[in-house]
């Protein structure tokens, strides 16, 4: 293939169509054919190696063991292995590290420790004779390419001269200010060495080759196929020539960030001054990063930059924030807003989030192009290829296999585009995982927007009333992302407006999280009545959230949440309304002149939607203790809010909101009712109304709906429950008669689910009935007995007329079993009855005929379901008589019958006698030999215990796979009877 001469070595492809014909002229289209082919080609030369290298360790397998099988030389020769733990370059960058490390230390020691024991010309000399040699040996190191030499003598010579300049200070200027003087010798220096950087570059590069200039004074050459190349600062130059380390001209870097600093030191600056110092000394700093070309001046610059700014804007915000007059925040403001302005400034000129990396090993990886070599079209970036160039234009690297390196991807086409030299390259090289975020233009707009904002904050919390800065804060945030889109200050896909955002973002979390602790007592607070019923509460709000606390929040938590709710609502309809917002965040969105462009709803809208209707909730709900209005009136308006929010619930729109709404009357309902409960009239009314409410919607809901009425049914049948026991109590009725008022309750809300079982309210009102029945037994228990085996036995009527519905008649004919059981039991033990046999039996045995009928008639009936009711009805009670009996007439018996049935169920295969007697039997086994066992651990030394338990854990170790086999076999065993 013409212009690629391994291309002509290699087979021609199988089932590769040759290139189309390219009209004439097209020169671009005869470009892209061009790279498709070389693409093709290397991926072609990448499939052979990889073959090449499969069959290479086929051969050598084969040969090994042949020479193993042979026995031969061979065989007794290992396979050579590389055991060198560092490689060349790290070898001889420690040698020379450690040797520029000791020279340091020695020139150091020479100039501050043996100054003295010299005269003023010897003094000079040496100090003038190893500064000159410093600076000039780097010359012919650089040709002879020792580059790694070089960094380290030049570095060397810096040091040498700040010598030279404390050498003239003790010597020559004793009398000048130590501090002022550094200042003045760090600006000198930074000045001095980096002309001695571009007068080194010159010296070692051939004419007409480019050297370290600034990234605007024009295009810069390309750099082809990882060759030497001229142009490139760091690369190795033709014709005998070097190259300008990376460091060297980044040293300059160094000095520069002092003498500002230094001078503010020497004047006795304060706050104001350091500030402003360290802000402008970070400017200088990205004018360098964005001015130079070479990465090596761009990071360090970028590096210090960032340090200085932080330092800067430390002060900065201390004074905003403390600052007790408009003067002194003003001051502060300044410098934040001089901040924000250099910031802002920079991020247009950092690349977009778009621009991706070319991976390295590629010609791109040492220095983005603008296109002006052989073979590369302006504006692109080449990839290792020397003839493979994207079209004009774009910065897209052709898809394939580059020689020596990764696939070569990228698109650092669009925002890009049009960009300096350095720009594009920052774009290529840095953005590779998390550094892309770190210099993304959002970066510093948002540390802008929030310098802004606190600058604008400070101000208005000097004007604002005591306790409402926090508002000022947010009020800024607000009006920040307005503000920037209304100046028209734009970056790249809106850059800057996301980050604002992001600065918005933050200071409204803040907001949040400043007001969320008052916010949480104001209404979890309340719920601390529980413990305290009906015991009064003072007649102010704020000194009845909570039984004996003062609510400590200010007037601001419900501004804030207010503001809170509103911004957010706005920045999520503004959002909504932007063309293409439907789109990824991170994708480039169509202008709107573009025809077919739609405006999209944007997918956050409904969320954001519900998190501004939370906000607006809490600001509701905190609102009447925050104007300390009357218990009974703060109570009234929380219920009127739940009921409002239920409305809200039943009329939105979006399912999110829907949910959300209802969510939020929910909480907002448990608290007045948990507030309620200080005074018995409120209690009795706010639960009332909530029944109400609670009803209204419930029945107003959608039949097929499966959230909203089951959640409003539920609820409403809680508050009602609350309801019948506040007016039993109100009547002076106890618990354990109110407990039958509840259980009708019960009863009513179980007909009420067996009417809507086909509906999704079904269930959970079926559940709500049962939990309202286990709350009426509660209840009973508390009284006497025989109440409560009143109430057992009417729960278990319940159950029983529950049991008649299909779907529920296992379930709730078990649960009516047990109910009926204990009632018995309370009943019968509440009489006194010391033999509960004469009362048992005569149920066991009708039970048992019944259930022998039913087997008879049906072979496939479990053996709990027709024996297991009655042998329990015996059998349980007279176990708890034989463990309250001291005799041994009954645990005779007892022990007899549990064995006869446990031999009966082993024979008949039958679960329920066989487990039921073998319990039976093992507890009364063991009631027999309870104080003999006791009499024997008091007579056992203390030692025997342990040793018996390890010893049975040994054997149950030895044998825990035969064990495993017989439990087993005892399961399937189980398994099969009946």
């Amino acid at each position: 293939m013409p212009g690629t001469a391994e291309g002509d070595r290699l087979p021609p492809m199988k089932n590769e169509p040759p290139p189309a014909p390219a009209p004439e002229g097209d020169a671009e289209a005869e470009l892209r054919e061009i790279d498709r082919a070389l693409a093709r080609i290397d991926a072609e030369r990448a499939r052979l190696l990889a073959r090449r290298s499969e069959l290479v360790a086929q051969l050598w397998g084969r040969r090994s063991r042949a020479s193993a099988a042979s026995g031969g030389p061979g065989s007794t020769l290992p396979r050579p292995v590389d055991r060198r733990e560092a490689g060349a370059p790290t070898v001889r960058n420690v040698l020379l590290t450690l040797g520029g490390i000791l020279l340091a230390v020695a020139v150091i020691a020479f100039t501050v420790l043996s100054w003295g024991r010299m005269g003023i010309g010897g003094r000079a000399a040496v100090l003038g004779v190893l500064t000159v040699c410093a600076l000039a040996v780097p010359v012919p190191l650089l040709r002879r390419r020792l580059g790694a030499t070089a960094e380290v003598i030049a570095c060397l010579g810096l040091l040498l001269l700040v010598l030279d300049a404390y050498a003239l200070h003790r010597v020559a200027l004793p009398g000048v200010d130590g501090t002022a003087y550094a200042a003045i010798v760090s600006a000198v220096l930074a000045v001095v060495w980096a002309g001695y950087s571009r007068l080194l570059s010159q010296l070692v590069s051939p004419p007409g080759a480019g050297n370290s200039s600034p990234a605007s004074s024009g295009a810069v050459s390309v750099s082809t196929g990882g060759a030497p190349g001229g142009g490139v600062p760091g690369r190795a130059l033709p014709d005998g020539g070097g190259r300008v380390p990376r460091l060297i001209p980044a040293l300059a870097v160094l000095p520069a960030q002092l003498p500002l600093l230094l001078w503010s030191i020497a004047v006795e600056a304060d706050a104001f001054g350091s500030g402003a110092a360290l802000l402008a000394t970070a400017a200088l700093d990205a004018v360098i990063a964005l001015r130079f070309a070479q990465p090596a001046i761009r990071r360090t610059a970028a590096v210090l930059g960032t340090l200085a700014g932080a330092a800067g804007l430390i002060p900065a915000v201390w004074m905003s924030v403390t600052a007790w007059d408009v003067a002194e925040a003003a001051r502060g403001a300044l410098l934040l807003c001089g901040a924000a302005v250099v910031l802002w400034s920079v991020a247009p000129r950092l690349p977009a989030s778009g621009a991706t990396a070319t991976p390295p090993g590629t010609a791109t990886d040492a220095r983005p192009v603008t296109g002006t070599g052989p073979g590369a079209a302006p504006g692109t970036v080449p990839s290792s290829t020397p003839s493979r160039s994207p079209a004009p234009g774009t910065a897209n690297a052709t898809p394939g296999t580059a020689k020596g390196a990764g696939p070569v991807t990228g698109t650092a086409s669009g925002p890009v585009a049009g960009r300096s030299p350095a720009l594009v390259s920052l774009a290529l090289r840095s953005h590779r995982g998390p550094r892309a975020i770190l210099l993304s233009p959002a970066v510093p707009d948002a540390v802008a927007g929030l310098a802004v904002v606190t600058a604008a904050g400070g101000l208005l919390r000097v004007a604002l009333p005591a306790g409402f800065a926090v508002a000022g804060y947010l009020l800024c945030a607000v009006l920040l992302p307005y503000a920037v889109s209304a100046v028209g200050h734009r970056a790249p896909e809106r850059a800057v407006e996301r980050g604002t955002a992001v600065a918005a973002g933050v200071v409204h979390a803040l907001a949040l999280l400043w007001v969320l602790p008052d916010t949480a007592s104001a209404l979890l607070g309340p719920l601390g009545w529980v413990d305290a019923v009906w015991e009064g509460a003072p007649r102010g709000a704020r000194a009845a959230v909570a039984p004996g606390v003062l609510w400590s929040g200010g007037a601001v938590v419900p501004v804030v949440l207010a503001m809170l709710a509103v911004s957010v609502c706005a920045a999520s309809r503004l959002r909504a309304g932007r063309p293409g917002t439907a789109a990824d965040a991170g994708a480039a969105t169509a202008p709107a002149s573009v025809p077919g462009t739609a405006t999209a709803t944007w997918p956050g809208h409904g969320a954001a939607s519900a998190g501004a209707l939370v906000l607006a909730a809490a600001a509701a709900a905190v609102l009447p203790v925050t104007l300390d209005l009357l218990y009974p009136v703060a109570v009234l308006l929380l219920t009127a809010q739940a009921a409002v929010l239920l409305v809200a619930a039943g009329t939105s729109g979006p399912v999110v909101v829907s949910r959300t709404a209802l969510a939020c009357a929910v909480a907002v309902a448990g608290t007045a009712a948990a507030w309620s409960l200080a005074e018995r009239p409120v209690t009795q009314g706010a639960l009332a109304a909530l029944v109400v409410a609670f009803t209204v919607a419930a029945v107003t809901s959608p039949a097929d709906d499966r959230v909203r009425q089951p959640v409003t049914a539920c609820a409403a049948v809680a508050s009602a429950v609350g309801l019948v026991v506040a007016l039993c109590a109100g009547a002076g009725f106890p618990a354990h008669h109110t407990a039958f008022a509840v259980l009708a309750a019960a009863a009513a809300v179980e007909l009420l689910a067996a009417r809507l079982r086909k509906r999704p309210v079904g269930l959970p009102l079926e559940v709500t009935g049962a939990v309202t029945g286990l709350l009426a037994v509660g209840l009973a228990i508390a009284g006497p007995a025989a109440v409560l085996a009143a109430v057992l036995a009417l729960a278990g009527v319940v159950a029983a007329g529950c049991a008649l519905r299909a779907d529920r008649h296992r379930t709730a004919g078990y649960a009516a079993t047990a109910l009926f059981v204990l009632a018995t039991w309370v009943r019968l033990g509440s009489a006194g009855v010391e033999a509960p046999e004469a009362y048992t039996l005569p149920v066991t045995v009708p039970a048992l005929v019944v259930g022998l009928l039913r087997r008879r008639a049906d072979a496939t009936a479990l053996s709990w379901v027709a024996y297991g009711p009655g042998l329990s009805v015996t059998l349980l009670p007279s176990l708890a008589a034989v463990w309250a009996d001291s005799g041994w007439t009954r645990p005779l018996l007892l022990g007899l019958a549990a064995l006869g049935l446990t031999l009966l169920g082993a024979r008949a295969r039958l679960q329920a006698p066989l487990l039921l007697g073998g319990g039976v039997l093992a507890l009364v086994a063991l009631h027999e030999l309870a104080p003999y066992l006791v009499q024997m651990a008091d007579a056992l030394p203390r030692w025997v215990p342990p040793a018996l338990a390890g010893l049975l854990l040994l054997g149950a170790g030895a044998t825990y796979e035969q064990r495993l086999r017989d439990a087993r076999r005892l399961r399937e065993l189980l398994g099969r009877m009946r």
